[in-house]
């Protein structure tokens, strides 16, 4: 259940923050420009952000992306939403970053996260929800997208930190993850790609 998986992985993002020092919060990553404490406060917001989700009223409009693979793939196209804010999300992560202390970043995956799993387990998760102002997709779907941002940007931390990968998001994250990745570009031209028939790039698919 996507529930379940969503729980291990924020549990994951709670325990990973709880052990770090302050260097370590400090430590640059892959991502040019972000430290370590700006990935954890770009990610923090989600678990708020399901709950007030889960409380909030249901959209009336129909769905614009029935599956999670199919928005990626619409905010991902040259000049489509995630190019348009880029840099706000990287301004918005340090600004987070500066103003909040770390235990209070911690705090939404080890409180309000728990808080959020246990309302998610109770939640029709069929229900329309507007997914960050952009769509209408199903509430399941969006919790995919929870899980592949919670992963990717774990390895993020991860790696700036010199520990393992997938470390302690093996098993089901990962899986969720390299599906939804496999579901975000042309199915066609991802096979014949995958197999060797066509010298066509498809990644990345996510930038």
């Amino acid at each position: 259940m996507i529930v379940d998986v969503l729980q291990r992985a924020w549990q994951v993002w709670a325990d990973f923050g709880a052990e770090l020092d302050e260097s370590q919060w400090q430590r640059p990553t892959r991502l040019p420009g972000w430290t370590v404490k700006d990935v954890y406060a770009h990610h923090s917001p989600f678990p708020s952000a399901t709950l007030a989700g889960i409380r909030g009223p249901h959209p009336n409009d129909p769905l614009t992306c029935a599956d999670a693979g199919a928005l990626l793939a619409d905010m991902q196209r040259p000049g489509g939403m995630s190019e348009q804010v880029a840099e706000v999300l990287r301004d918005t992560a340090a600004q987070r970053a500066a103003d909040t202390p770390a235990a209070a970043l911690v705090a939404e995956f080890s409180e309000v996260g728990e808080q959020a799993i246990a309302e998610l387990r109770e939640a029709d998760l069929d229900r329309h929800v507007l997914y960050g102002g952009y769509a209408v997709v199903p509430a399941r779907e969006a919790l995919r997208i929870f899980v592949l941002e919670a992963v990717v940007h774990y390895f993020d931390m991860a790696t700036a930190l010199g520990r393992e990968v997938p470390g302690p998001m093996a098993g089901a994250p990962v899986r969720t993850t390299t599906s939804l990745l496999a579901e975000t570009p042309d199915p066609v031209a991802l096979i014949d790609t995958a197999t060797g028939r066509s010298p066509d790039p498809v990644f990345p698919v996510l930038r």
